[in-house]
């Protein structure tokens, strides 16, 4: 449990919901009892702070310790620390979701180091997250991957998380099959057995109004039955004419303690959104960004969007005698999304007249995925290692081609009528459904050489295969198996001391291409690799964690145009990425709590087409990154308040089509809050984004559309409580 010896910190309160949405599907989710209490803190005198001593719960749960750093994460399957990871990894801890007011996931990432955040739509609900300048392959719930696209959101609210874990570079060993550039890990709250509440009430800039709920408790008198439930409901609407987004979500979680080392996991979460859709703005034909004001919306007030998820699971964990546990998970995550927008699809002329194209657009996905390992101890040779074996088997059904454009819509950009009439359209059907099954085993062997030096080695094999029913053919279908793929990763680690590491580490990953060749055949999978070095620090008790890492992945056997048939492809495209990034985040002082990170990207086309050799791979990638936030804890006449205050940074990007160039150019964004702690049980908080009120291109797209300006100042007053 946590011990706390000071202050001032008592600080706050997970972020939960006052109105419980109402989803008669799920009705019998348990609610139970109280969301846990964030630490009290004991005063000890105004003058002083006392140090802030953590005790590990052993479950790396952040919720309750009031700090920015995780003793404990759970990315790479066996529970371990940042510092034993050898690979470069950042942690989004409750207290940074609380303090930040972090409800999506995406804005939660985009402050991490090295991460960039691409939306398509103005609402922020259609987004992909791409970190050392390739997509971020698959998000996990709890260690288990679902892939994830552009069509669907990327996650489901904050408020059910204890954490976010983020993996940069290849995480073939964990994911399987997928993009080199990370993985993301979302680790839920979980049932606990001491009563408690929290609440949190939201309100601020263009009509945000949020209410959470969250509740926990034992259910039977032993505590081996516990529940949870978390409850949100959040409207917001935008400086962008016409523009909103409304979002309910209920989670639900039960446990049993079977036995004293075995516990039965079940829960589901709903989540439904419903918003306008906008696709952003165009260019002029030259490349130039136009500077229009910061509401207009290219595209009607009738545009809308919907977006509903639904997440069962199961979880039955073991745990061994000598510290090691057996696992199995069940995921089930259906997605649907809808929408219909008019939207830009051409250059601006001179009057600003445009044609708007509209399309209805209606997609749905199911995945499925099992895993089971068993990670633990063992002695020889008179020293401790670990070993992890497991398996797991992820089917995926996309349905596809249900959409269908309509009539033009005559719109002037300059002087926008958002209340024109929307064309009727009627959607043809799906007409495919794709089945992506992947079975694998994998493992992990990590030695203790000396009582310095440990050795790991690992990796997964997976079989994976790709079919397409034709659901207008008569359901003919057509099948791609890329047979056994194995993707290794070893790794060494030296303590140089009692707080610091260094490590090297080799990675792979690889994804499967749909590309075909001359003779009709689908190319082989494409192969990344990754080389990376670092030092990793821990100092002040686990309370501060620092890091440096140089990486460079190589992509090979991408899809490029055939030179005898430019119908078809061959796999000999490759690119390179390689970088620095430096971190370091927690309490270098009682009451003083930083984050600071900084990457440096360079993404480059090493073999390709003349006109791309050389060229940058990942043109929506900054070079330069940077994120800085501190918040303070004051003490004397002033001991309740805190203040706090941050910066980002980014170099400039550009998007690229052919020889013309649209450029966003660099720009400096700054945040600051105050919050009073009124009692144990009450906080207060105001805090403000982009203080300078800054206009800026956030996302460059194209000529046509895909423009999006950065968010205005934005204000937001929070009441949280726990009881």
């Amino acid at each position: 449990m946590l011990q706390i010896r000071s202050s001032q910190i008592a600080r706050a309160i997970h972020s939960p919901v006052m109105s419980v949405p109402r989803f008669h599907k799920w009705s019998a989710l348990p609610v139970a009892g109280l969301c846990a209490m964030s630490a009290m803190a004991q005063q000890q005198g105004s003058a002083v702070l006392p140090e802030v001593r953590v005790i590990e719960t052993g479950d790396g749960a952040t919720e309750s310790t009031g700090q920015y750093t995780a003793r404990s994460i759970s990315v790479g399957k066996t529970p371990q620390s940042v510092r034993e990871t050898p690979q470069s990894v950042s942690v989004i801890t409750r207290q940074q979701l609380d303090d930040r007011n972090f409800t999506k996931v995406e804005d939660a990432v985009k402050q991490t180091t090295g991460v960039t955040v691409t939306r398509f739509d103005g609402a922020g609900n259609y987004n992909t997250i791409q970190s050392r300048g390739f997509d971020i392959g698959a998000i996990m719930l709890d260690g288990v991957p679902i892939p994830q696209g552009g069509n669907y959101a990327t996650a489901l609210d904050t408020a059910i998380y204890d954490r976010v874990e983020v993996l940069r570079g290849p995480a073939g060993l964990v994911q399987g099959g997928g993009e080199p550039g990370g993985s993301i890990n979302l680790v839920r709250k979980r049932a606990l057995g001491k009563t408690a509440i929290g609440f949190n009430l939201s309100g601020g800039s263009f009509g945000f109004k949020r209410a959470d709920v969250d509740v926990t408790g034992a259910l039977n008198q032993a505590g081996t039955l516990r529940g949870r439930f978390v409850g949100v409901t959040d409207h917001r609407d935008s400086r962008v004419a016409n523009l909103f987004s409304d979002k309910e979500l209920a989670y639900g979680t039960v446990e049993l303690d079977i036995t004293s080392s075995t516990t039965l996991s079940v829960g589901a979460t709903r989540q439904r959104v419903r918003s306008a859709v906008d696709q952003g703005l165009p260019a002029f034909a030259d490349g130039t960004l136009a500077d229009l004001p910061r509401s207009t919306l290219a595209g009607l007030a009738a545009n809308r969007q919907t977006m509903d998820t639904d997440d069962l699971f199961a979880e039955l964990e073991h745990r061994l005698g000598n510290g090691g546990i057996v696992k199995l998970s069940a995921r089930d995550v259906d997605r649907s999304s809808f929408y219909r927008s008019a939207r830009a699809n051409g250059a601006i002329p001179a009057s600003g007249a445009l044609n708007l194209q509209t399309v209805d657009f209606q997609g749905e996905t199911k995945d499925r995925n099992y895993d089971a390992f068993v990670s633990t101890p063992f002695d020889a040779l008179g020293r401790s290692h670990r070993l992890l074996l497991g398996a797991s088997r992820l089917v995926s059904e996309t349905y596809n081609g249900n959409s269908a454009v309509g009539a033009n819509v005559a719109f002037n950009l300059f002087r926008p009528n958002y209340q024109l009439a929307y064309p009727s359209i009627v959607l043809p059907g799906y007409n495919s459904l794709t089945r992506r099954t992947e079975t694998a085993v994998y493992g992990q062997l990590q030695v203790s050489v000396t009582d310095r030096l440990r050795l790991l080695a690992g990796g997964r094999a997976s079989w994976a295969e790709v079919e397409t029913t034709r659901l207008a053919a008569g359901g003919v279908a057509s099948a791609y198996r890329p047979g056994r793929h194995f993707t290794p990763s070893v790794a060494a680690m030296y303590d140089l001391g009692a707080n610091l590491t260094a490590y090297a580490s080799y990675a792979e990953s690889f994804v499967v291409q749909t590309a075909l060749d001359a003779a009709g055949a689908t190319l082989p999978p494409r192969t990344s690799d990754q080389v990376e070095f670092g030092i990793k620090g821990e100092f002040m008790d686990k309370r501060l964690q620092t890091h440096a890492a140089l990486f460079r992945i190589n992509d090979r056997d991408r899809a490029v145009a055939d030179p005898v048939l430019p119908t078809a492809s061959l796999a000999g495209g490759e690119v390179r990425s390689q970088g620095l990034e430096l971190e370091a985040s927690g309490q270098p002082m009682a009451g003083w709590d930083v984050l600071a990170g900084y990457a440096y990207t360079d993404t480059e086309y090493t073999r390709a087409p003349v006109s791309q050799r050389g060229q940058v791979f990942s043109p929506i990638t900054p070079k330069h990154m940077v994120n800085l936030y501190s918040r303070y804890a004051l003490r004397g006449v002033l001991q309740g308040f805190s203040v706090a205050g941050g910066a980002t940074w980014r170099s400039a990007f550009f998007a690229q089509a052919g020889a013309l160039q649209l450029q966003s150019g660099n720009y400096a964004l700054f945040n600051a809050s105050v919050a009073y702690q009124v009692n144990d049980r009450l906080s207060v908080s105001l805090s403000a984004e982009n203080l300078g009120d800054k206009k800026y291109y956030e996302k460059v797209g194209s000529v046509a559309r895909q423009n999006f300006y950065g968010e205005p100042r934005r204000v937001v007053v929070a009441l949280k409580g726990r009881f």
